[in-house]
This record gives structure tokens, C-alpha cells and sequence, in this order.
């Protein structure tokens, strides 16, 4: 049995892993969005592409996590310049170059005083 596995959990093999949920927390600098991500048991270590992107569309960050260990994941990632209006992350599960799973979550950055 994995390490991380509960009791009453079965790992899933690579194709059936899923993101169970998605959560998106913007610090209150303003500048930082904290991003909470839960995946299934897994057999296999998944693969996720992370991407954020700005109210215009435009990609603001993106990072590439291989191999992850863990099923709950804190991301943290930077804003490079405040926009008014509403920010996306997309959360890609990748299995050999696959797209298994795309989970995206809306969010407005605070006002900053």
C-alpha cells in the first residue's frame, strides 16, 4: 500500500485519477494567489499543468508539476502586475502526454489599500 493511502482509499491506476477539487485564495498582497488542488489515491505519481491566466485572456504564469507524491497540493503563485476584473487558473491531470482532466476556477484579486 502507498504511503499516503487511508485504510478505507484504493490508489487508482494512471487513468483514473481524478481532480476532486479546486480552490483558488488570493492572499491579501494581492500579488499571490494561493492555489489548493486534491486529487484521488493514485498508483502512479500524476503529472499537472498549471496555468493562470489574466482578465485580457493572456497568460500571466504557468508551471509544469511532474511527478507529484502528494494528493493535496498548495501552489502559490505570483502576480506580475495587478488587473481589475476576473482571474482563471486551469489545472490540467496529464498521463504520457494526455489530457485526462481540465478543472478551472475564477477569482478577482483584493483591493489593496
Amino acid at each position: 500500500m502507498l504511503f499516503f493511502a487511508e485504510e478505507d482509499e484504493v490508489p487508482l491506476p494512471p487513468r483514473e485519477v481524478r481532480i476532486t477539487e479546486v480552490k483558488a485564495e488570493p492572499l491579501p498582497d494581492g500579488r499571490r494567489i494561493r492555489l489548493d488542488v486534491t486529487l484521488t489515491p493514485f498508483l502512479e505519481y500524476p503529472n499537472l499543468e498549471v496555468m493562470l491566466y489574466r482578465p485580457d485572456g493572456e497568460e500571466e504564469r504557468s508551471m509544469s508539476i511532474v511527478g507529484t507524491m502528494d494528493r493535496h497540493l498548495a501552489l502559490t503563485l505570483h502576480v506580475s502586475q495587478r488587473r481589475v476584473g476576473e482571474y482563471r487558473a486551469r489545472i490540467d491531470l496529464i498521463h504520457e502526454g494526455e489530457v485526462l482532466q481540465t478543472e478551472t476556477v475564477m477569482f478577482a484579486l483584493p483591493e489593496v489599500t
